[in-house]
């Protein structure tokens, strides 16, 4: 079931890999996605890909769904989530988690675990000692413009969110790339001229995603954002 494929497009040779999507919700992303796992499979493999990521919202429930129409698409399924995570500098913000291994899955499935048991119930988080105490086996992306470094960065806070992208490198021992996106609002392509000379200053990978939630266009009208006046996630495509 799981899957370290992602590694081959993080890194010097990315350019030259194939798009895999590494940030995708399901309707398991509850309020949030408007696709099942299969239709994202689907989707994902009429378009050529050969991997994707599942990273639902504080959530692995569609992981075995996801899983078993990968392996009947032929496809690469990546497991992962998108975790809140609560700090001191953002109290509550995003950080996307890739499962690596078997040890990695288990992690995550500890974070998501321990998020919802020591939480009040609606409202998962994970902090920063919890990710370093099951940190192994996982690769962390900065997430989306309201993940811990964008979300610094948007506030031009550029010292802060270097230091919060060290944080990471050293909870992750550099397993961690500075997730990019362009949905074409200005909002986010500002926030993406500061990240990535970021990532260039502390020598680490920068990746692209579409942060999709639906699988095909037509589903837009059944999303429903939360929290993200400005926000426009897509559907998947070809990149």
């Amino acid at each position: 079931m799981l899957s370290s494929v992602f590694v081959r497009y993080i890194g010097r040779r990315t350019m030259a890999s194939p798009y895999v999507e590494l940030h995708c919700h399901s309707a398991l992303s509850l309020l949030d996605g408007a696709s099942n796992p299969e239709s994202l499979i689907e989707r994902a493999n009429a378009l050529g890909y050969h991997a994707l990521a599942l990273t639902d919202h504080d959530e692995l429930g569609g992981v075995v769904r996801f899983s078993e129409a990968a392996i009947a698409a032929g496809m690469n399924a990546i497991i992962g989530a998108e975790l809140t995570m609560a700090t001191s500098q953002s109290p509550l913000s995003h950080l996307v988690l890739l499962a690596e291994s078997r040890e990695g899955y288990g992690n995550l499935s500890t974070l998501i675990t321990r998020a919802r048991m020591d939480c009040d119930r609606g409202q998962p988080s994970v902090t920063l000692d919890m990710l370093a105490r099951h940190a192994q086996g996982l690769f962390a992306l900065t997430g989306c413009p309201r993940g811990w470094v964008p979300s610094l960065v948007a506030r031009g806070d550029m010292r802060g969110a270097t230091e919060a992208a060290a944080v990471l490198l050293d909870i992750f021992e550099h397993r961690v790339a500075i997730e990019c996106w362009d949905h074409h609002l200005p909002q986010e392509r500002e926030m993406v001229a500061r990240l990535i000379p970021l990532a260039h200053s502390l020598g680490i990978a920068w990746v692209v995603t579409n942060d999709v939630h639906y699988a095909a266009p037509r589903a837009r009208t059944s999303f429903v954002p939360r929290s993200k006046p400005w926000r426009t996630e897509r559907a998947m495509s070809s990149n």
